[in-house]
């Protein structure tokens, strides 16, 4: 791995650790794997310390775990706590939805779902993508953007700060495991089709169902990746 950064100088301990988190979300490192200083300090060509300073951090956000006398470990995937965040996210999106129909103006809402139309066309073009590091999660993550940010709550979001990281790698694994992409394109769809029909109710209720994503999975993604998920 290349220890120098876009300057052709040594990687600093934020290049790092944005480059470790990258691949614990992308699941590069697994949930559960033993990692360590010495490892990490060779395959990016800088010292422990940097090291050291990037993983205080990922331990700070839960996804490493630093055991004394037995090593570092990723973190596995709590979920217990992706539930609860995705409870926080569902919230956050039906209240969007509802200042969408009460705060704007019709015609500031065809605007918008003619942003997300917009969006719905280039996401077709990735509808075959097999896992969540292509274009797609570009564009999903767009697509909320534009709902959000609509109504100008997007720091609603922005609050719920690193632990938005865990839902980021289940995410990953979601897609993964049940190559969900065009299903997700299809749920995209049907929240633009509420709000096309003007249904208030019918627009939450689609967005809930499309955040919800543990309960159809889980006890197959349990049975097939134990080492994954922490047990309870």
């Amino acid at each position: 791995m290349n220890g120098k950064g876009k300057d052709n100088q040594p990687l600093t301990a934020e290049q790092v650790y944005k480059q470790i988190l990258k691949r614990i979300v992308k699941l590069q490192l697994e949930p559960g794997q033993l990692i360590s200083e010495n490892q990490m300090a060779g395959e990016y060509g800088v010292s422990r310390s940097v090291i050291r300073t990037a993983f205080a951090r990922l331990q700070q956000m839960g996804l490493i775990e630093i055991y004394p006398q037995r090593g570092t470990y990723v973190s596995q995937m709590d979920l217990h706590l992706i539930e609860d965040i995705l409870v926080l996210r569902t919230a956050v999106e039906k209240e969007v939805v509802y200042e969408m129909f009460t705060s704007l103006g019709v015609e500031d809402r065809k605007a918008l779902v003619k942003r997300l139309e917009e969006n719905l066309v280039e996401q077709e073009k990735c509808s075959n993508e097999q896992n969540y590091f292509g274009k797609f999660p570009r564009l999903d993550t767009e697509f909320h953007k534009i709902m959000i940010g609509g109504v100008g709550r997007y720091a609603l979001v922005d609050m719920l700060g690193d632990i938005m990281w865990h839902l980021g790698r289940w995410r990953s694994f979601d897609v993964m495991f049940a190559s969900r992409i065009k299903e997700l394109i299809a749920e995209h769809r049907a929240i633009v089709e509420a709000l096309e029909q003007e249904n208030l109710a019918l627009t939450q209720e689609r967005i809930a169902l499309h955040l919800q994503t543990i309960t159809p999975i889980k006890d197959q993604a349990l049975a097939q990746y134990p080492s994954y998920f922490k047990l309870d």
